[in-house]
């Protein structure tokens, strides 16, 4: 394969929602996602993550369970995951904890020409910049550049917007989701998966490989079929 194998993470509500209309700290899920999250992190070499995400909550993108930090170094591991940003317009503040964090093995943003060539210069000085497209990331050539860089297995944690960049040109080969027992609501409110979508002839078809239910939590994992 000329690119990472490419994973995907995201919890949800019953009613389809990563959080609400007002782009919230989502907080509907439980200690054991979480920790479930530090598991698939420790399996990956990289975690990638959309601006809207980082503008929203912006998470260190680290694994912070200890024994999901001794698994990750029984793999041969390093400690830290490349971390990775993808943002069209570069809008994004130099001092975000996303640069800061100490334990990560690097960090990169892919950006686009046309982006303020003063804002690329400013994550330049925190960051690896990339510019692969002019008005739109060029997501085949990042996980080339990826490749190149030695990362095998891609971790993709949203949002939507980023999400549908994967579906759509058919990026994606597995799909973790947690269901949670809550409902926000909002037409407006970000899903999974958002962008102007497939056609049902279109549709990407999934395998489940497994699921289990915990204290009302469903978890779920699939296989993207081609």
């Amino acid at each position: 394969m000329d690119r990472p194998f490419v994973t995907m993470n995201m919890a949800m509500t019953a009613d389809g929602k990563i959080t609400s209309v007002r782009r919230e700290e989502p907080r509907f899920t439980s200690r054991r996602d979480k920790r479930l999250m530090d598991r698939y992190r420790a399996e990956a070499d990289a975690v990638l993550v959309g601006a809207g995400t980082l503008r929203a909550d912006d998470p260190p993108l680290q694994i912070r369970d200890p024994e999901m930090q001794a698994c990750r170094a029984s793999l041969g591991k390093p400690p830290g995951l490349l971390n990775v940003l993808v943002t069209a317009s570069a809008r994004i503040d130099p001092s975000s904890r996303f640069f800061t964090g100490r334990e990560a093995a690097g960090h990169v943003v892919a950006t686009v020409e046309r982006a303020d060539p003063a804002r690329r210069a400013a994550l330049a000085a925190v960051a690896e910049v990339w510019v692969l497209g002019e008005d739109r990331v060029d997501l085949r050539a990042l996980l080339s550049r990826l490749k190149e860089r030695g990362i095998e297995r891609l971790l993709v944690e949203g949002g939507g917007d980023l999400n549908w960049g994967f579906v759509k040109d058919d990026l994606l080969d597995e799909l973790y989701v947690t269901l949670a027992p809550a409902i926000l609501g909002g037409s407006k409110a970000p899903t999974i998966c958002d962008g102007e979508g497939l056609l049902m002839a279109d549709r990407r078809r999934l395998t489940l490989l497994d699921s289990e239910i915990v204290e009302g939590e469903i978890f779920c994992r699939y296989r993207v079929e081609r």
